[in-house]
Formats: structure tokens, sequence, C-alpha cells
């Protein structure tokens, strides 16, 4: 197989592990970005927005699948080529912007100035002490290009600056332990929109755990991994510059963004109206991964974050409305039910809103319309025009197959 990349190169590295591959993909993309720091960026909107390579990534999954190989193995390259802080073990938040606020010194090179760090930890419930405050700062300070100078100031303590910030965020996380750690606020206060979710439910293959090893080094990390990897981590840190798209890289995102935009529906996390941002941070990523980077963003790198960013969805909708019951449920089995026993299973939205009267108002009911969409349980026709516009809201998909078989058996019994 022909590898192309830094990434991809390392992935078969790792064929032998039954760690799901995804999640070394993006464990090793962490590393590209944590990297490049501040030292890439690229301008849209003629220059007034600006983004940075950071991204926050979060594997999710049983314990035991084998999260703790690919935050590891990232980890230990980025320590090894020295160019981040590297913020691992258990923290509180104070902990860690004191640490970001610091010089980090670099033997034989220029000191680190600015306010740049990975941030990993294989559970996300020991990574950072609990503070009510902790992921709301995160979620601060992801966006390090709306906060040049960040200052931390509490009573008591001497005001904590933080220049330029650029954080790379990289956790583990059970689906229980990730309930426990991430209160509702932050589901639906921005952090959860800003993170990749990785949700993987199975590894990647078994293999022979005892193994004909007789031939491999002690330390293969060291040996083999290190000089052949992490010199290119050392060289995107070296460089800097803007990252420029390509002609056909700017008509592919432009032409995907507005199809994006044109089919959103309603997310409480915020995810999806960030996915274009995501796809454009996980491009340069991409490009930097390449082994002779020369600052260009193609078509393939947009192409290929596009299908990884977009694949996630279904990670950020499976994790976030995981978490207890949905409190539209009830209100939306009340819906299901009216189209169950209207004619051709078939009502307008007003029909629907005067039937709901008292169980639910046109705020929530449109919120139902818009999941079940998604799910592919309705389908809308628009009808009239102006003032007397409407929607006619016909049953789809599961439910009404099984509306079917239903009336099929019970035509069946009466035969």
């Amino acid at each position: 197989m022909k590898t192309t990349n830094w990434v991809d190169s390392l992935i078969e590295e790792n064929k032998h592990v039954e760690t799901p591959e995804s999640w070394l993909w993006w464990s090793l993309l962490c590393c590209i970005s944590a990297a490049s720091g501040n030292n890439y960026y690229l301008t849209t909107l003629k220059g007034d927005l600006v983004y940075r390579p950071n991204i926050y990534v979060m594997l999710l999954g049983e314990s035991g699948l084998g999260k703790g190989y690919p935050v590891n193995l990232a980890k230990r390259l980025v320590q090894k080529a020295n160019v981040t802080r590297v913020i691992a073990g258990r923290s509180s938040i104070q902990a860690i912007i004191q640490e970001l606020s610091r010089t980090k010194t670099v033997e034989g090179q220029a000191p680190i100035g600015d306010s740049r760090g990975l941030i990993v930890n294989g559970e996300l419930s020991t990574a950072i002490i609990q503070d009510p405050d902790s992921l709301t700062i995160l979620t601060d300070l992801y966006d390090g290009n709306y906060n040049k100078e960040w200052t931390n100031l509490l009573k008591g303590d001497g005001a904590e600056k933080l220049k330029n910030p650029y954080i790379t965020a990289l956790f583990g996380s059970s689906p229980a332990h990730f309930y426990d750690s991430i209160p509702d606020a932050n589901i639906n206060g921005g952090y959860i929109g800003r993170n990749l979710i990785i949700y993987e439910e199975k590894r990647s293959r078994e293999v022979d755990l005892l193994d004909d090893n007789t031939d491999i080094a002690d330390d293969k990390f060291e040996t083999i991994i290190v000089p052949k990897y992490v010199p290119h981590l050392e060289n995107i840190a070296k460089k800097k510059g803007q990252l420029i798209p390509s002609e056909a890289a700017r008509n592919l995102f432009n032409t995907w963004r507005k199809k994006w935009r044109g089919s959103q529906v309603y997310d409480k996390t915020g995810f999806l109206n960030r996915v274009p941002d995501h796809v454009l941070k996980v491009s340069m990523c991409l490009s930097l991964a390449e082994w002779e980077f020369n600052g260009s963003i193609d078509e393939r790198h947009i192409e290929e974050a596009i299908q990884k960013v977009t694949s996630l969805v279904y990670s950020n909708k499976r994790t976030t409305e995981g978490r207890g019951p949905d409190p539209m449920a009830a209100a939306t089995k009340v819906v299901l039910d009216y189209l169950l026993a209207a004619e051709n299973q078939c009502l307008d939205r007003k029909q629907l809103l005067w039937k709901g009267y008292g169980t639910y108002n046109s705020f929530t009911l449109d919120q139902m319309i818009d999941n079940l969409l998604e799910m592919q349980w309705i389908r809308r026709e628009k009808i009239g025009v102006g003032k007397n516009m409407d929607w006619k809201i016909y049953l789809a998909g599961e439910p009404l197959e099984s509306y079917k078989r239903y009336i099929s058996d019970k035509n069946k019994e009466k035969k």
C-alpha cells in the first residue's frame, strides 16, 4: 500500500494493533496539530477571519477497546519532538493555565513564548480535576484567534496572561465517564460542538496477542518510530506561514459548504454548524502532514477532510443524545400517534399544532419535525405561499413500515 503522508505512514506501521484505526488516525492528526502551533494560519472572508489548525479530539468507546494505545503514542511522539508543551496526567485547570503562561525553553531552539500546548490524557474524567469552569475555559481557549491575550484573574492570585493561546486536546473516555465528566451546560454551551468525537464500538481486528516477535527490537518506538517520524514534527515547528488553498480546493469547499448549510437541522451541541470550520482545520493539518508540505491546501485535502469530519455526525449525535431521556420524547410520540391515526398518515403542520395544544408549542413542534426529518421518520411538502404557506407532514421510514405491517397482520387475522 502506497502511503502519501505522515499520518498514513504511521497507520501502516500500526496495522498489527487491535485499536480502532479511526482512533489512531485522529490521535496522529493531533500530533500534526500540536506541532503546528501558531506557526500556520488560513484566512477567509477577505482576511477578516483567521483559522489555526488546532483541534480538540475525543476518543469515545467502552473500556478495553484500546484508547490508551493511540493516546500514548501521540503523547510520546510530541514529547520526543519537544516542539510544544505537553500537559499529561491529572491536572487542575488552574495548573494548566499556569503552565501555559510560562515561557518554555527548548534546547538548541528559541524559547516558546506563546501559550501553545497539547493537553492529552486517555481518560477525560481524570485529565482535569473537577472544576465547574474547566470545560468553559477550554471552550474559550479553543478560539485563540479571538483571544490574542487571555487573562486569568482570581481573587488572591496574580493575573496570569496567556499570549496567543493555541491548544490541541486529545482525550479518551467511556460513555459512562463522559456523562459524568461533561455537564449539560457544556454539551449545549459550545464545548462539545468544538470537539471531534470519534465513537467506536469494536476493535478494528482480532490478532494473536502472543506472536513471533524475536526479530523486533527491544524498544521499537525508540529505535524505529522516533528516527523515522519525529523529524517531521520538528520540521513543521521550525517553519511558519499562510496556508493557501488552490482554486480547485476553494471551489470544492465553497460548493460543498453551501449544500451543507442548506441541509441544516436542529442540533443542540452546535457541532453541525461548526462542521465547515472543522473541515478547514483538518484540511490544514492534512496539508502539513504531507512529507514534503509546501504551504498549499489541495483539493484532495479538502475532500478527505470533508469525508473524515462529516462521518463524525453520527458519533456526535450518538454521544449527546445518549445522555438521559430525551425531554421531547413524550411529545414526539404524540406527534407520531397523530400521524398514524390520520388519513394517509398525513397532517398539515397547523393541524399538528392545533391537535397538540397544551402538549407542545410551535417552537417545540419545529424541533421535533427537524429531528424526525433527520431520522427519516417523516417527509414534508411545502404548500401555499406567503402568509398561507404551510407544510404537509407525512409519516415515513420505519414507523410507517411498522404501521403497514400491523395493518397487514390485522387484515390477515380477519380473514
